[in-house]
């Protein structure tokens, strides 16, 4: 029998000259022919004329005449999941997950998602850039020498690296010296060769974590692996003492791929009950067969604000849902009890709450006007959180990507300490997000020294633009810097914001996809049109590559060689493979290999940044002092197990002189637990768990413990609820409209403002509120090219069936969704699962703009999203859902599948 039983049935994706190896590797070799058709190694069609697909690359598969080999999945997709490919010759036959081992509760199998498995696609897709290009009319010098008003519509010119490096550094030379660094703007992770020409502009915004990154060390939680209130849920097993589980805006299925939803399907089984709480009713929320409490997009505040108002009346009618030992032992700011001695205002978040200083108590009629809540869900969440269960309170960030959102951390936080949910078995309260989703704690087994980078920081003072506001900072030449948002206080990277004019002439970026993925796309279009010269690189072909004038192809993770016998050593440690992230989860790392050549004549980007700084006259040791395959080792031979006593870590990797040799690497042999060639063999290492050994983790417990010797990283040392800090690092950005509480309050949500008339409830121009799920198709704007994924999940836009009905639509119609920042057209997916009000267009999909109409064919939600939606306190949050729009039936032609679409692809001209 076939591995791949049955034929593909698709367009040939392949336009552009696509080289055939690339050709034969996307359809992964598999012998497709029509039917009736036969070819070298095929079985003849059977009686329906069908293929069965015995070809010769199954054979060869299971003759073992190639190998299984652990591959990067690299994008930013919060899973970090394993993905083998069957390599023969240098030619991927086949991909699949792991499968190597019985798949237990102590020791799952790491499966990947969709968008793992059809990653042959990415890499060998038609959009690779294959050789440095030139946009057709550009030339150096700037001015009219640019034609920047043809960026994005015309053709290319190949050219050679020599000369495509030679035109960046030219001109580089020439804006340094005439316009300065702040004349030059990086949108992309490396560029530190800027840095040794004085430095350069970057964009800082708080991204995917919304209001979450405000101040969670200065509240009393924490920055774990570089995200907020992460590394503090309780690890997998753990979960299985939950009696409750909430998840909030959380949908693990799309957004965490891997084993996070086995994890809660686990607990599922176990007895634990699931609540959801959201504007729909997704796939994990219907997996798990959990309660949905209904929250309009953005009104969380109003509904949590309720929570506690309900809490406290439930407690005050003798149900004793509150644990005041806790916030009395614990906490500072609740009540007039417990205030912290730096406390600036005698106020406190319970009076707050009963109406003692607005007048206006936070009952749970009032929320539900906002918030769309029914009164009687109120209730029972109220009663579900309370202290009398074990209950696990889980979070995204996107309920906090909303304008009105900036108490919504704080408060999340407090609404679980009101139920004592902190420090014990089935208690948590934090983040789910990327590789910390369903199992937190420090990590198991862990590799060694930080991935390579380059070493030069940047040298100009006060570079950062909030990204909110970059395509206006850019198109008016002036800037409000307000320093950086990661440490926030604690550091003093807050500062108070300062005008900064400045010129800019050159847009650098590498590996992202910024004039996709930032708000605003036409207001950027017009950016990168007035610029002297825009420089990607990257190793597919992007909007962002479209709108530029140098391209510098660079490899991915698979393209290099760990075999000296084979040629130079090569192996991606900037951009596209961050070696960091082999880490997998706290049970687990990834050691992932390149498997096939580099393509074309695309480099590693570590090589193209050291040939720049040499005709920059630089030198590149001063970027990089080790070599990629040194820090690959490093990384390796510096790994980690913990030991059984869940305390003392040990070497994880035996590694020899001849291994050491092999790579050319300095470095001294070692005893460890996996020699070096089992562990690549492998792809990965696992540390078996069980119930009752000592690996398992609570979040906060030390701190429940022995609170004065385990303090929070807070002013007080404990969770603050009133949190002087808090209010302190933003008010004295000098950027809000008012002064904000040191306490979580109550700020208008996008939906009062999508009224013209709140009291009266007269709608506004623009009365549906749009929010961006996390898609399963795509990780933001990666892999969304791959027509398998294409044809799987077809991205419309979710509308609720009472608002399609009162417009007359019905699910397959094409839908004009507009307001005044763009058009984008969407095939309708009418729903009973997502609340009136409230639309959802997925995140990331490729801008296809139609210059004549300016609609977005492409359904790219950054068209609709743009500067209006950054937060009114928080300068640095992307209030990406905070978007109002309307939406009707499009009288044009029909939307076709996006499957079906000519991709845009780089032409020779």
């Amino acid at each position: 029998m076939s591995l791949l039983d049955g034929s593909i049935r698709r367009r040939d994706f392949l336009k552009g000259g696509a080289a055939a190896t690339a050709a034969v590797a996307a359809m992964g070799l598999i012998g497709c022919a029509p039917n009736g058709g036969s070819e070298a190694g095929a079985k003849e069609t059977d009686a329906d004329g069908m293929n069965p697909h015995v070809v010769e690359s199954d054979t060869a598969i299971l003759g073992d005449e190639g190998s299984w080999v652990t591959v990067e999945c690299w994008a930013n997709c919060g899973g970090r999941c394993v993905n083998k490919a069957f390599v023969k010759d240098g030619v991927v036959l086949r991909q699949k997950t792991n499968d190597d081992q019985e798949d237990t509760l102590e020791t799952p199998q790491q499966r990947s998602c969709p968008r793992g498995h059809s990653l042959r696609q990415h890499v060998f897709n038609a959009n690779r850039l294959k050789y440095p290009m030139k946009r057709k009319s550009w030339q150096p010098g700037g001015g009219e020498n640019a034609h920047g008003d043809l960026r994005g519509e015309e053709g290319w010119e190949r050219i050679s690296w020599e000369e495509a490096l030679g035109y960046v550094a030219e001109e580089l030379k020439r804006v340094y010296a005439d316009y300065g660094p702040r004349s030059v703007v990086c949108m992309g992770t490396e560029w530190q060769v800027l840095n040794l020409l004085g430095g350069r502009v970057e964009w800082n915004s708080t991204e995917s974590y919304g209001n979450w990154y405000l101040a969670p060390i200065q509240m009393g939680t924490t920055v774990g692996n570089g995200f907020p209130d992460a590394l503090l849920i309780n690890d997998r097993l753990d979960m299985l003492n939950a009696d409750t589980i909430v998840l909030y805006g959380i949908n693990p299925a799309w957004h965490n791929g891997g084993n996070p939803s086995y994890y809660y399907r686990l607990a599922k089984e176990n007895g634990t009950e699931f609540v959801f709480v959201g504007p729909d009713y997704n796939v994990s929320a219907a997996m798990l067969d959990a309660r949905w409490i209904r929250v309009r997009p953005g009104t969380d505040t109003a509904f949590l604000l309720a929570v506690a108002y309900e809490m406290l009346r439930l407690d005050e009618s003798g149900e004793s849902v509150v644990d005041w030992d806790f916030l009395h032992t614990y906490c500072v700011g609740f009540d007039a009890e417990s205030m912290p001695e730096d406390a600036a205002l005698d106020e406190n978040f319970r009076e707050y709450v009963l109406g003692t200083y607005d007048g206006q108590p936070k009952t749970p009629e009032w929320a539900a006007e906002i918030c769309g809540t029914p009164i009687e869900d109120i209730t029972w969440y109220a009663q579900k959180v309370g202290k009398q269960d074990n209950v696990t309170l889980l979070h995204s960030y996107a309920p906090s990507r909303y304008k009105g959102t900036i108490d919504l951390p704080q408060l999340f936080m407090t609404v679980a300490c009101m139920g004592g949910h902190l420090g014990r078995p089935g208690n948590a309260c934090g983040s789910v997000f990327n590789t910390e989703s369903a199992n937190g704690g420090p990590r198991l087994v862990k590799l060694g020294n930080p991935s390579k980078s380059a070493t030069a920081p940047n040298p100009l003072e006060r570079p950062e633009i909030c990204k909110p506001e970059i395509w206006r900072s850019l198109d008016e030449g002036v800037y409000y810097n307000r320093g950086g948002y990661r440490k926030g206080p604690i550091d003093n990277n807050f500062l108070p914001q300062e005008e900064i004019r400045f010129d800019p002439k050159i847009i650098v970026n590498d590996f992202h996809n910024p004039l996709q993925a930032t708000e605003d796309i036409n207001r950027g279009i017009k950016v990168f049109k007035k610029m002297d010269m825009v420089v990607d690189v990257h190793y597919r072909y992007t909007l962002t590559s479209q709108y530029a004038d140098i391209l510098l192809p660079c490899t991915t993770p698979w393209e290099g060689n760990l075999d000296k016998n084979k040629g130079e050593l090569d192996v991606a440690t900037t951009s596209t493979m961050r070696l960091s992230r082999f880490q997998c989860s706290r049970d687990m790392i990834l050691v992932t290999q390149p498997i096939i050549a580099p393509m074309y004549e695309a480099k590693n980007e570590t090589w193209i940044f050291s040939e720049l700084a040499k005709l920059l006259d630089l030198d590149p040791s001063e970027l990089y002092p080790i070599s990629d395959i040194q820090s690959y080792y490093d990384k390796i031979a510096g790994a980690e197990v913990i030991d059984v006593d869940g305390v003392t870590y040990k070497t994880l990797v035996t590694i020899t002189q001849d291994d050491i040799d092999a790579w050319d690497v300095e470095g001294e042999p070692q005893e460890g637990v996996i020699s070096l060639q089992d562990l690549l063999e492998q792809g990965m290492y696992i540390v078996p768990r069980e119930q009752g050994d000592n690996l398992g983790y609570i979040g906060y417990k030390d701190f429940i413990d022995d609170p004065e010797a385990n303090p929070r990283g807070s002013a007080s040392g404990k969770m603050e609820i009133y949190c002087q800090a808090k209010a302190d690092s933003i008010n004295g950005i000098g950027y809000a409209q008012e002064e904000l509480k040191p306490y979580p309050t109550y700020h208008p949500s996008t939906y009062e403002n999508s009224f013209s008339n709140w009291e009266a409830k007269e709608s506004g121009t623009y009365p549906f509120l749009m929010y961006q799920p996390h898609y399963l198709r795509r990780a933001h704007t990666n892999y969304d090219e791959n027509v398998w994924t294409q044809e799987a999940f077809q991205n419309p836009v979710f509308i609720s069936a009472e608002d399609a009905a009162a417009k007359g639509i019905e699910t397959g119609d094409t839908v004009l969704v507009f307001n005044d920042a763009g058009k984008v057209l969407r095939q309708a997916s009418v729903t009973n699962l997502i609340m009136p009000g409230g639309i959802a267009m997925p995140h990331g999909p490729r801008t296809y703009l139609d210059p004549e109409t300016g609609i977005d064919f492409g359904g790219n939600e950054n068209m609709l999203v743009d500067a209006n939606t950054q937060d009114e306190f928080f300068p640095h949050m992307n209030g990406y859902n905070s978007c109002l729009v309307d939406f009707e039936k499009y009288d044009g032609e029909a939307l076709s599948a996006d499957c079906m679409r000519e991709p845009v692809l780089w032409t020779e001209e």
